[in-house]
């Protein structure tokens, strides 16, 4: 049998999030035995060869300083903190909740496209976004038994962040390599986790009154081979995550991968149910629905809008 391009995008597609579903769970599971600061570190180090090896691999021959330096500078900082914070979160809410509000990514990209490159929203996209938006509201439930809960904002820091980090990706890939923007990333994010660990050891930060954050401030544990061994696993299938999404947006149409990406909201819900016991209540499977109908029809309305430019 034989695939076309689209076809083989959107396997790899799932392919990268069916890693990154597995990735998030064992974080999440690990999170009480290590430190976030250890888990970046790794990530950063390995993140920093896998991405080196892979350009050698290609030959690449262009340069590795990037083309937008303050930009670049500023893209990788947004991605670094907005991951460090969704990791976190990762540790203290339940996984599928926290997956679903870092999707709210596509309706932040679309205000932030509209501010900053000047993008149309019509009425379409602007009741797609409401609807979006309103699965979020469902999610963090304001008016619920619980009562407001500012938890709930942190996934959505992530999702803006990356959101803006996507942005700015938007306006400076045509002089950059997917493979050496990602190897800024890491490089950028490991200098990062340096100079956090730094801080936090020198005892500018008092560790004994982050009661709660001991997943920021536990010592690294190198003596623990199997945590050791399971943080640096974990750091090449995140890469390879990486590079399975980067080869299927090469290879495919965005507008045909955007939509299959929600899959990993799918295998958040399942994996929480099989492996954390996490059941969703209806609210914030009603939330979860609603944020996938948003992101898929912006991505079939992107579709439609392209065939017609085309036409014209």
């Amino acid at each position: 049998m034989i695939f076309n391009k689209n076809q083989l995008g959107i396997f790899y597609i799932i392919l990268g999030m069916t890693i990154y579903s597995f990735h998030d769970l064992s974080v999440k599971l690990i999170s009480q035995d290590t430190s976030i600061l250890q888990i970046f570190l790794t990530r950063g180090s390995v993140g920093v060869i896998v991405t080196f090896s892979i350009l050698k691999y290609l030959n690449y021959k262009g340069q590795l300083y990037p083309s937008f330096p303050k930009l670049a500078l500023l893209r990788c900082v947004l991605m670094h903190f907005g991951f460090f914070i969704f990791f976190i979160c990762l540790e203290k809410m339940p996984l599928a909740i926290v997956t679903a509000l870092f999707f709210a990514a596509p309706f932040f990209i679309s205000i932030l496209s509209r501010i900053f490159l000047k993008e149309v929203i019509g009425g379409f996209r602007f009741i797609i976004i409401f609807i979006g938006f309103f699965g979020v509201v469902l999610i963090v439930k304001p008016n619920s038994e619980q009562g407001f809960e500012l938890v709930f904002f942190a996934p959505l820091i992530t999702a803006f962040a990356y959101a803006s980090a996507m942005v700015i990706s938007n306006h400076t890939s045509y002089k950059e390599n997917a493979f050496v923007q990602a190897l800024h990333q890491y490089f950028v994010s490991f200098i990062l986790t340096l100079i956090t660990l730094l801080i936090i050891r020198s005892g500018i930060v008092d560790s004994n009154q982050l009661d709660g954050w001991e997943f920021v401030t536990r010592e690294i544990q190198l003596e623990n081979l199997k945590v050791f061994t399971i943080i640096v696993v974990l750091a090449v299938f995140g890469c390879l995550g990486i590079v399975s999404l980067i080869h299927a947006y090469q290879i495919g149409s965005p507008t045909s991968n955007g939509p299959v990406e929600y899959i990993l909201l799918v295998l958040a819900v399942i994996n929480g149910f099989l492996f954390l016991g996490e059941v969703p209540d209806k609210w914030s499977a009603l939330g979860m629905v609603c944020i996938i109908f948003g992101g898929c029809s912006l991505f079939f309305r992107e579709t439609l809008r392209n065939k017609k430019s085309l036409k014209l």
